[in-house]
C-alpha cells in the first residue's frame, strides 16, 4: 500500500510492518529503522496505515524478537513493539477523530510520524499546519524526547470543558501553573488567581495583586490590602462560620439578621440599631418589614453585625403576651435563651478573633467583590491575583470566602457578563478551599459555589482550573466535571484511582506513568484529546516562590 503524497511531509521514518492485530492493539516487527532519524522506546508515537485511514497511537512495549515464533512475515524482524491506538485521521479529509474507525491488516506498513503531524493531531486540527500566527494559543509544553515538538493548544480546548492540574509536591504543579498564567497574559484575556501560598507574587505583566491580611515586608507586587465585609455574604455563609446547633439557635440566627437588617432601613422600629420585641406590638414591625421587604432580603442588604448577639437575645421573647394578646410578643423566654447561649458566645469570640477581622471588621478596606468588578472593566487588566498567604484556616474563613467569590462570580455569568470577556479562575492548593459535609454531623453546610460553575460554568464563559496535591479532598462534582487534566508524579494510590475515575481517557499505560514522571513531566489527558500526552513543561519566565527550606545555608555550623 503506497503512501498518499500529503502525508510523505509528515512521515519521518518507516518502522516495520503489521504482524498481529487485536481490537486495540497492534504488533510490528521492527525492520527498517533508520537510528538516526528515529530510535524506537516506549511512548514514542507511531501511524498504522489502514483503508482511508491513518491510525495514530503510541508505543507501549517493545521486546527481543522470539526466534521459535519467526515465520517469513517477519523474518527481518530486529523486535518486536506493541503500539496502542487511538486516533483515526481521515486520508482525504485529513480530520482528526478520536478512537478507531478502522483497523489495520497483516503487513499494512507502520511509520514514524513528524513532530509536525504530532502537533496536529494533538491539537485536534482539521488540516494539519494552516493554524496561522493569530490564532489564540497557549504554549505550554513539549514531548520529553523531542523538545522541537511544541504543544500549542487553543483555550477552548485546554479550558473549555474546565482544567485540573494535580501532582504531589515538588512535581511541577506551581511551574503549570504559573506558564498557563503568563501565556494567557499575552492575550486579552479574564484570569482571577486565588493563590493560597502567596507563589505568584512575581507575576508583573498586566497584573493587578490584591491580598488579605498583614502582607510580607520583601513582598514588592504593589498588592492592595483588601477584605470581604460580613454583608456581602450570604445567610448560609453566616451560617457556616457561627454554626448554629439544635432547633433554636439556627431560627433565632435567621430572625436577628432579618431584624438588623430592617432596623438598617427602617428608623421606625429600630432603636439604637436594633430592635427590641418583648412586650412590644407586632403591627408597627409587620407593617415596616411589608414595607421594606424588598431591601431586607436583598442578597447583600446590610446590618450592623455588633448589635448580633443582643438581637439574638431580643429574639428570645414568647410569640404572644397572653391568650388575649396575640398582637403582642410576650416577654423573654428562658428556655430560647438558654438554649442560644452557647451561639451568643461563638459569635462574640468570632467577632473580636483578628483572624476574622477582614470579614467582620473590614473598616475602609476595599471589598473584594468591588475590586472583582472593576477588574472586570479594566481593559488593560488581564489577571487579578488575589493573596490568601495570611488569611487564617480558623473558623473556615478561607471556604467561606473563596465560595462567596465563587458564588458572585457565578451570578455575574448568569447575566451574561462574560459573554464577550471569558473568565478564568485559577485556584492554587484548591483543596484548602473546599469543605466536606460530616457524615456524622447532619447540621454541617455544604459549599457549592465552585460545584456549580463545575457543572453549568462554561455554558455562561466561565471556567475553571483547580490545582491540588490532594485530588481526594476535591469534592468528587467538582472533579469529575474537569475536561482537561495534567497529571503530574503522584505517590498515593487513591489520588490515582481517583483520576482513573475522573477521567475515562487516561489509558492504563499512561497511569503506571504517573508514579516515575519527573519533576516537570505530566500526563495529559482529557475529552478533547485524541491521545493520552507524556509532556514535558515549558518553565515558566517568572518562577513561583515554592522553594523549600534552605537547611545548607541556614544549619550550616560555618559562615558561607
Amino acid at each position: 500500500m503506497s503512501t498518499p503524497d500529503r502525508f510523505i511531509d509528515f512521515i519521518e521514518c518507516p518502522l516495520g510492518s503489521v504482524l498481529r492485530v487485536s481490537a486495540s492493539e497492534i504488533e510490528v516487527g521492527l525492520t527498517e529503522i533508520d537510528r538516526h532519524q528515529f530510535t524506537p522506546h516506549v511512548g514514542a508515537y507511531a501511524l498504522a496505515q489502514s483503508d482511508g485511514f491513518l491510525l495514530f497511537g503510541h508505543i507501549t512495549d517493545i521486546r527481543v524478537r522470539d526466534d521459535s515464533a519467526r515465520n517469513a512475515s517477519d523474518s527481518n524482524a530486529l523486535a518486536i513493539a506493541t503500539i496502542e491506538l487511538f486516533t483515526s485521521i481521515n486520508r482525504k479529509s485529513f480530520k482528526v477523530t478520536p478512537g478507531l474507525v478502522a483497523s489495520p491488516a497483516i503487513g499494512d506498513k507502520v511509520f514514524a510520524p513528524t513532530s509536525q503531524l504530532i502537533q496536529a493531531v494533538i491539537a485536534g486540527g482539521d488540516q494539519f499546519g494552516i493554524e496561522g500566527d493569530r490564532r489564540v494559543s497557549i504554549t505550554i509544553a513539549q514531548l520529553p524526547d523531542a523538545s522541537q515538538t511544541v504543544i500549542r493548544l487553543s483555550p477552548e480546548k485546554l479550558f473549555g470543558r474546565h482544567l485540573a492540574i494535580l501532582g504531589a509536591t515538588g512535581g511541577g504543579k506551581s511551574w503549570t501553573l504559573s506558564r498557563i498564567v503568563e501565556e494567557c497574559t499575552a492575550y486579552r484575556s479574564k484570569v482571577i488567581l486565588l493563590d493560597a501560598t502567596g507563589e505568584y507574587s512575581g507575576l508583573r505583566e498586566h497584573t493587578t495583586h490584591l491580598h488579605f491580611g498583614d502582607l510580607d515586608r520583601d513582598d514588592d507586587s504593589g498588592s492592595t490590602e483588601i477584605a470581604l465585609p460580613y454583608y456581602h455574604l450570604t445567610e448560609q455563609d453566616l451560617f457556616a462560620i457561627f454554626r448554629p446547633r439544635g432547633p433554636s439557635q439556627a431560627p433565632k440566627l435567621r430572625a436577628a439578621i432579618q431584624s438588623l437588617k430592617l432596623a438598617k432601613v427602617s428608623s421606625s422600629v429600630g432603636l439604637d440599631g436594633f430592635i427590641i420585641k418583648a412586650h412590644k406590638p407586632k403591627a408597627q414591625f409587620e407593617r415596616s418589614l411589608k414595607n421594606h421587604l424588598a431591601e431586607v432580603e436583598s442578597r447583600y442588604a446590610t446590618f450592623d453585625i455588633r448589635y448580633l448577639t443582643r438581637q439574638i437575645e431580643n429574639e428570645c421573647v414568647d410569640p404572644q403576651r397572653s391568650s388575649t394578646e396575640p398582637e403582642v410578643w410576650g416577654g423573654i423566654n428562658p428556655v430560647d435563651l438558654a438554649n442560644c447561649m452557647p451561639l451568643i458566645g461563638r459569635i462574640n469570640d468570632m467577632l473580636q478573633s483578628r483572624n476574622l477581622a477582614p470579614i467582620f471588621k473590614p473598616k475602609k478596606k476595599a471589598s473584594l467583590l468591588e475590586e472583582i468588578h472593576r477588574f472586570i472593566r479594566d481593559q488593560d487588566s488581564r489577571v487579578l491575583r488575589v493573596n490568601m498567604q495570611y488569611l487564617s484556616f480558623a473558623h473556615g474563613a478561607r471556604s467561606i470566602i473563596a465560595n462567596a467569590v465563587g458564588r458572585h462570580l457565578f451570578e455575574l455569568a448568569q447575566k451574561g457578563a462574560f459573554r464577550k470577556a471569558p473568565l478564568l479562575v485559577v485556584m492554587d492548593e484548591a483543596h484548602q478551599f473546599f469543605t466536606h459535609e460530616s457524615e456524622e454531623d447532619e447540621e454541617s453546610i455544604a459549599f457549592d459555589a465552585f460545584g456549580l460553575i463545575a457543572k453549568e460554568g462554561r455554558k455562561y464563559a466561565l471556567n475553571l482550573c483547580i490545582a491540588t496535591q490532594r485530588p481526594r479532598d476535591i469534592p468528587e462534582d467538582v472533579l469529575s466535571q474537569m475536561g482537561t487534566l495534567l497529571v503530574h508524579r503522584l505517590i498515593n494510590d487513591g489520588d490515582r484511582n481517583i483520576i482513573e475515575r475522573a477521567c475515562g481517557d487516561v489509558d492504563h499505560s499512561s497511569i503506571s506513568l504517573i508514579p516515575t514522571l519527573a519533576p516537570g513531566e505530566a500526563i495529559m489527558a482529557g475529552v478533547d484529546f485524541s491521545i493520552p500526552l507524556h509532556v514535558r513543561i515549558v518553565a515558566p519566565s517568572c518562577q513561583p516562590n515554592s522553594e523549600g527550606a534552605n537547611y545548607q545555608r541556614y544549619w550550616s555550623l560555618t559562615d558561607s
